[in-house]
């Protein structure tokens, strides 16, 4: 039989294949091309951004979860990260040093929260999307990160299996970039001003590689630094499996933030 959560994914891709004909927009930022999906709900006061996941080897970066979503009254705007020459992804960062992605995004996000004027924003996403939705979350105040298994110490994962977004964020190779990039999240985590004033929601397996090797030293910077994190602990042994468990997950703790 096959399983629900994979007959879902796949309708969620086609579904997403189509819209994409219709409505997928560019924002232009100094030369930087960023592109989105913006769904919106009339008289919504939440704004839902959610930013798209790695891809395996050879298959273009998509967007994630616009079907889950579908019928919450919020307006949700769905980030697509395609840089890097295979276009799988920079981690929304950038090329060759600049930060000009990052850059980039920031500022799609800015203008669209100044012409929603909503008074919730959430950042989500899981894997790379957890990981961007921290990384430009800490930088709203008030926001909530929705986020599922996220990775941390970046160099490290990318020197594992994904060389090729590496080297597209550094340019030439040197120690101090990697450095950088290493602990670029941990530095954004720790230097957050808004930290009091957020909260996140984490999904989680601590049966796969990615809970011993980031999740469990994020949580400790996490708490320590005073975050309020909500955990949610699941048990499958492969990181692709997230894509199946996070779309609930997702889906309940926005509603909730809907109704508050």
């Amino acid at each position: 039989m096959i399983n629900k959560k994979v007959i879902r994914k796949y309708v969620e891709y086609i579904h997403t294949k189509i819209i994409l004909l219709w409505e997928q927009k560019v924002f232009r930022y100094k030369g930087i091309r960023v592109k989105y999906l913006l769904k919106k709900e009339k008289n919504a006061d939440t704004l839902v951004i959610v930013f798209s996941a790695c891809t395996r080897a050879g298959l273009r970066a998509r967007y994630n979860y616009v079907r889950t979503l579908n019928g919450l009254e919020c307006n949700r705007l769905y980030i697509l990260d395609d840089y890097a020459s295979d276009h799988r992804g920079s981690y929304y960062i950038g090329g060759n040093f600049k930060f000009d992605e990052e850059a980039a995004t920031r500022a799609l996000i800015q203008k669209i929260m100044g012409e929603l004027k909503s008074t919730k924003v959430v950042c989500c996403g899981s894997s790379k999307g957890g990981y961007a939705a921290l990384n430009f979350g800490v930088e709203i105040p008030n926001s909530v990160m929705i986020v599922g298994a996220p990775q941390y110490f970046l160099t490290t994962y990318l020197l594992a299996g994904n060389t090729e977004t590496l080297n597209h964020i550094v340019g030439e190779r040197t120690a101090k970039k990697e450095e950088v990039v290493e602990f670029y999240l941990r530095n954004k985590l720790q230097g957050n001003p808004n930290i009091k004033t957020q909260k996140v929601y984490l999904h989680y397996s601590d049966k796969e590689h990615t809970y011993e090797e980031h999740i469990v030293h994020m949580l400790k910077d996490m708490e320590e630094a005073g975050y309020c994190v909500e955990k949610d602990i699941a048990d499958y042994t492969n990181h692709s499996d997230v894509s199946y468990h996070f779309p609930d997950f997702l889906k309940s703790h926005v509603k909730d933030i809907i109704e508050q």
